[in-house]
């Protein structure tokens, strides 16, 4: 599969009815610097990121398979995190949101707005 054209992406829809786990590289993710919104639905796969966009501004993740997000992740533009039904036990390892932007969190069954961090 050729590589190409990764930084370009600003928006990933990845819904797939009917398949209960997939294999996802998931170092696709990287080089993908312009991706501003990431939603992945009806799918569980085996791994979280590695890497992903400073510019990520929108996260929904059903099913998010680690425990927590990668403490690499840059999320400062981040306004919304949907994960519901994750793994998620603590969302960053000594990282936090210092966004003034951010808006709203959907754990699981909990979900509030707005959220001051």
């Amino acid at each position: 599969m050729d590589n190409t054209g990764k930084e370009k992406i600003e928006a990933i829809f990845l819904d797939m009815p009917g398949i209960t786990e997939a294999q996802w590289n998931m170092k696709a993710f990287s080089k993908m610097y312009k991706l501003r919104l990431l939603k992945i639905n009806n799918v569980q796969l085996s791994d979280g990121p590695e890497d992903l966009s400073n510019k990520l501004r929108f996260l929904e993740w059903y099913f998010y398979p680690s425990k927590s997000l990668q403490a690499c992740l840059q999320v400062d533009l981040l306004v919304e995190l949907h994960m519901p039904n994750s793994s998620i036990e603590q969302l960053w390892n000594g990282h936090k949101v210092r966004s003034t932007n951010f808006y709203g969190l959907n754990i699981s069954s909990f979900f509030c707005f707005p959220i001051y961090l």
